[in-house]
């Protein structure tokens, strides 16, 4: 039977896990960003009261939402972070799919904060377009 070909890493690149260490070093734990218990017991309480993913309703799904996302990324403000109007109830798949790329583009500035949430009109067609995490 065939085998499939070893895989080649040049050894001056660094790892996935060198990576990622690398990005929590910058970027700081989660506990370091805001995550605290205070927000683990906020957040559940709001997928209590928001238990579908926004993103799937708006393309016509039903998904149950397993975290709570900030409309707007709060970089460190903590009174944006715990502003309950910028939060969405999303699953993982519009969290770490779709909302990374709006970001991006927000970040360029091709798309304003209100194309952020995950049933608006840029999300939903990148939710198309990207299969909608069937």
């Amino acid at each position: 039977m065939p085998e499939m070909p070893g895989t080649f890493r040049a050894s001056v690149r660094p790892t996935r896990s060198e990576l990622r260490a690398a990005t929590d070093r910058r970027r700081g734990s989660a506990r370091q960003r805001g995550y605290t218990t205070g927000w683990d017991k906020a957040a559940r309480g709001f997928l209590n009261s928001h238990p579908l993913c926004i993103g799937c309703i708006a393309v016509d799904r039903v998904t149950a939402a397993e975290l709570v996302d900030h409309i707007v990324p709060h970089k460190g403000d903590q009174v944006l972070m715990w502003d309950r109007s910028n939060w969405q109830a999303s699953c993982a798949w519009h969290h770490n799919v779709v909302k990374q790329l709006l970001e991006r583009q927000y970040a360029d500035g091709t798309i304003t904060a209100a194309d952020l949430k995950l049933d608006s009109p840029a999300a939903r067609h990148l939710t198309r377009e990207r299969g909608g995490g069937v």
